[in-house]
């Protein structure tokens, strides 16, 4: 069936009488000129004849320049610029070419905003633009811009990622005089005495507050009401999407059957077939007495239709639809199979009315279809994944104003309103509004009138929800001449809004004055942030307002409550331009194409342990600045950790694994803090990069890590299947257990090592490395589950110092504190002293640069399954930052790049899950994902230091 568009027809051309060519008579002889009277009054017929058209450019443009210098308001002028600066350059801009006259190369004209006939006209529609999609766990190392971060603008809960975007709409919102607006509340609640006891964004910021202290079980809703800008979805999901990684995703919401309009993204609809009747709102017959705030209405009586959705992550689907007398019903199928059909019939014999229907989608659904039998008229479906977080609905249709949203029918705007129990309602029109009153075609006193009801509307319907109100941001239009500037009305409308949404209780956001004020369209079309249209903005200018009405709704939140932990937990990597110099200076050498290795050692705890983590960092940088070998690994048993990276180990015999957590001080430990000790004829393998291609011209070398000890003979030693011979004796016999590090050269790039326990005696292995001769990155991940930096202070100094001096690091990278944060009591100055003693001293013994890294957020539930921060979370942060700065190390806080306050319960909850059900350990995607954000911040400050030139030449390691 044909769908019902309003179409804006081209203005047409008057029906001329047609004229004969020069020189030939009409019918009877006739001449369309008059006779003249004389013959000098024939000359001069015949002069302004053969210069008429020279005659009239001469007039017009005298006529303009008249216009544009009298006392008449800028509407009317045709080259207001003429009033503007000197009036000798501007015309000089006006007749000379750009080239020519040193200006900017004017963008090509778009759509000229001329009134036309036939059906209802509309400002200019905003056409599809595609972007590249950014994967947020990207390990990208592009240079963040800088630029003012201070706390208090509302970047300080974003992860890492997301932060690093942000950072770069920071540096573009300076670059175009943009400004961070605050939320102006008002006052929903006022007391006898007229103070005010409740703001206009209270229900709204209680509700996250909720979510936060995890004491709320629903979602909070978020509908957002508006025009084109909204239906493109660029403004809006940049907001949602922070939102959601702030306090946790409730799901998509509110969705439409398929793509409303021929033209646009789909982003916030299904995918539908073909034979859908769309009525709109907006269109001139409209669907009366049917539809509300949902705005569309989409139905089907012969044949059947179908629309599909992506379902990831959802548990829950619900459909709005009409409730009518005629028979009809829609099949639920998931993934292909069918799940549930719906009656559509009423139970009214005589009128329709808003219904919904709700359905539990089973876990690991991808695709949800819905098939309709029957008449059936359909208004949008809900998919939200049923556990606490925020769901943000928007509702755009392309001319939207309040007048549109008015039409919906009152009890159907209701119900469906009532339906999403909203925790706010953003209302964001005016664009539309200014277009009409710019033109003659409505007057500020209906436009009032009309906000007025329209949030008076809201505010009935749903009395506990907030109410937000924005401005019409600034737009442009085009002269006669060609010239772009400001679009009337657009000011006075937000001020109109700024007033009613003070009398109605309402907040207030000054989107106009956060673009830039009077001005910023030709701006953002300059610098390609506006479409030509003058009135939408590209999608990287939607990003920016995005971003910008985002920080100021996190602004609100942090004025409206105290920290859960009062802490300060700076974001990005501190003090690298001091501390990492020689590791950037070496790095640079290796990236100029000389021959050198760069070591890196990484000691740690449960997340070190993972290898998850450090897998990641090592493919980042040994891709940037080559491959050296995989580094140190441990003795133990096979790990499923180890195998994504193509390394294996294998036990026979009788074994016991031994770990330095609980062990008595001073023992004699491998780097990790393993001991692997094994009984006579016990054998233990280590093979590294297993099933990699043959490369027989790789060399290497391979060492072996054990614990020699008094009247124990050697165990036997097999490297790539070759039985090594005995070890050389001694100078001196040993009189005590002492670490040993035997190495031995390899070729190929799968390289193993087999060591067996002599049959009348035992062995005691601590681990192996393997690294090439090419040059490169060398990154041995050094953890132990469940350790503590005083678990590697206790271990034997003098062993640890030797041990990793043999690894020759040129960066050591510490990961502890997740494990202190859940140590009840604990004494933050001992931890400060101890632990930077330990810094210290092996810095010393290995001669190399640090860096520290914070504890993630680590949560502890209670009796009642509640959430909360572990008992020292907030003491280990307070306390690490100055351990680093004590001990001269860069700091970095993984909380803060997880995104800082109860960020684990989101990263909990995310689709796929970052975090593990523990409340303590990162599932592989969250280790992968804050991995890219530590490469990201890594590389940054390199580049930076590029920039800045070599500080010094250091000796290799």
């Amino acid at each position: 069936m044909a769908a019902h568009h309003t179409v804006s027809a081209l203005p047409g051309k008057r029906d001329s009488p047609a004229r004969p060519p020069d020189g030939e008579a009409t019918k009877g002889g006739e001449s369309f000129d008059p006779p003249p009277k004389s013959q000098s009054h024939a000359a001069l017929l015949d002069f302004l004849k053969a210069r008429s058209t020279g005659l009239t450019l001469i007039l017009t443009v005298a006529l303009a320049l008249g216009l544009s210098l009298a006392p008449v308001p800028d509407a009317l002028r045709p080259l207001p610029s003429l009033q503007r600066g000197p009036l000798p350059e501007k015309l000089v801009a006006l007749v000379l070419p750009t080239s020519l006259s040193g200006g900017r190369a004017a963008r090509p004209p778009g759509e000229v905003m001329t009134a036309g006939a036939g059906a209802t006209q509309r400002p200019p529609a905003e056409t599809e633009e595609v972007e590249d999609e950014v994967d947020a766990g990207a390990l990208v190392a592009e240079p963040l811009p800088a630029v003012p971060t201070e706390p208090g603008i509302g970047l300080e809960e974003l992860s890492a990622p997301t932060l690093a975007r942000a950072k770069d709409l920071e540096a573009l919102r300076e670059r175009m005089g943009s400004q961070h607006v605050d939320i102006e509340l008002n006052c929903r609640k006022a007391g006898p005495d007229g103070s005010c006891l409740e703001d206009g964004l209270a229900p709204y910021t209680r509700a996250l507050a909720e979510l936060r202290e995890d004491t709320r079980r629903t979602p909070v809703r978020v509908v957002h009401l508006g025009d084109s800008l909204v239906a493109s979805d660029h403004i809006t999901d940049l907001v949602r999407d922070r939102l959601q990684e702030r306090f946790g995703a409730g799901g998509k919401g509110f969705l439409f059957i398929t793509r409303p309009a021929s033209a646009g993204r789909w982003t916030r609809s299904g995918r539908g077939s073909d034979g859908w009747e769309i009525e709109r709102l907006v269109d001139s017959k409209w669907p009366r007495d049917r539809v509300g705030w949902t705005g569309v209405a989409f139905s089907t009586e012969k044949g059947s239709q179908s629309t599909r959705y992506d379902v990831t992550g959802s548990r829950v689907a619900e459909l709005f639809f009409l409730a009518q007398p005629a028979s009809g019903s829609v099949q639920f199928s998931v993934d292909g199979k069918p799940l549930q059909r719906i009656h559509t019939r009423g139970f009214s014999k005589s009128k329709s009315e808003a219904a919904f229907a709700r359905v539990t989608l089973p876990r690991g659904a991808k695709s949800l279809t819905l098939t309709t039998s029957g008449k059936v008229e359909l208004h949008g479906m809900a998919l939200e994944t049923g556990t606490p977080g925020v769901v943000y609905d928007t509702v755009g249709l392309l001319g939207g104003m309040a007048e549109v949203y008015l039409r919906a029918q009152p009890a159907a705007f209701r119900a469906q309103l009532r339906q999403r129990k909203p925790s706010l309602v953003v209302m964001m029109v005016g664009g539309n509004e200014a277009f009409f009153y710019s033109r003659g075609r409505t007057t500020l006193d209906e436009v009032r009138a009309q906000i007025k009801e329209l949030m008076s509307r809201v505010r009935a319907n749903v009395p506990n929800a907030a109410c937000l109100l924005m401005a019409p941001i600034d737009a442009g239009v085009r002269t006669m001449s060609g010239e772009v500037v400001s679009r009337r009305g657009t000011r006075e409308i937000g001020d109109i809004y700024r007033e009613e949404a003070r009398a109605a209780g309402c907040a207030f956001w000054d989107a106009y004055a956060a673009m830039g004020g009077e001005g910023s369209a030709m701006r953002w079309l300059e610098e390609g942030l506006m479409l030509d249209d003058l009135v939408h903005p590209r999608a990287r200018g939607s990003d920016l307002l995005g971003h910008l009405f985002d920080l100021s709704l996190q602004r609100t939140f942090a004025k409206s409550r105290a920290p859960l932990v009062a802490v300060a937990d700076p974001t990005g990597l501190q003090n690298a331009d001091t501390a990492l110099t020689r590791t950037f200076d070496k790095l640079m050498r290796r990236e100029s194409g000389e021959a050198l290795r760069v070591g890196v050692a990484q000691l740690g705890g449960t997340h070190t342990a993972s290898h998850e983590f450090t897998d990641a960092v090592r493919e980042v940088l040994t891709k940037r600045f080559g491959d050296a070998g995989r580094g140190f690994i441990a003795a133990g048993k096979a790990s499923p950790h180890l195998e994504p990276a193509g390394v294996t180990r294998a036990l026979e015999g009788e074994w016991t694994l031994e770990d330095a957590k609980d062990a008595p001080p001073g023992g004699l430990w491998g780097l990790t803090g393993i001991r692997a000790v094994g009984g006579p004829g016990a054998k233990l393998r280590i093979q590294f990069c297993k099933d990699c291609p043959e490369a027989k011209e790789t060399s290497g070398r391979l060492d072996l890590y054990a614990l020699d000890a008094p009247d124990v003979r050697a165990p036997d030693i097999t490297v790539d299947g070759e039985l090594l011979p005995p070890d050389a004796p001694l100078p001196e016999p040993l009189t005590q257990p002492t670490v040993r590090v035997r190495s031995f050269p390899v070729t190929g790039s799968s390289n193993t090592v087999e060591v067996t326990a002599p049959k009348d005696g035992h062995v005691t292995v601590l681990g192996a490395s393997l690294e090439y001769d090419t040059p490169g990155v060398v990154y041995d991940a050094l953890g132990l589950p469940g350790a503590t930096a005083a678990t590697l202070g206790a271990m034997d100094a003098a062993a640890v110092d030797a041990q990793l001096a043999s690894r020759r690091p040129d960066l050591l990278v510490f990961w502890y504190g997740t494990d202190e944060a859940n140590q009840p009591g604990l004494d933050a100055s001992a931890l400060r002293r101890d632990y930077t003693a330990m810094l210290t001293r092996l810095r010393k013994a290995t001669h190399a640069e640090c860096l520290v890294m914070g504890p993630t957020d680590r949560l502890a539930r209670d009796a009642t399954g509640r959430w909360s921060e572990a008992p020292s979370l907030a003491s280990v942060l307070n306390t690490l930052p100055q351990v680093a700065k004590d001990a001269g190390c860069a700091y970095w806080s993984t909380r803060a790049a997880m995104g800082g306050e109860r960020s684990m319960l989101r990263w909990q909850r995310a689709q796929p899950a970052l975090g593990h059900a523990d409340g303590v350990q990162l599932t592989p995607e969250g280790y992968a994902r804050l991995a890219g954000a530590f490469s990201r911040e890594l590389l940054t400050a390199y580049e930076v230091h590029k920039k800045s030139g070599p500080t010094s030449r250091v000796e290799d390691n």
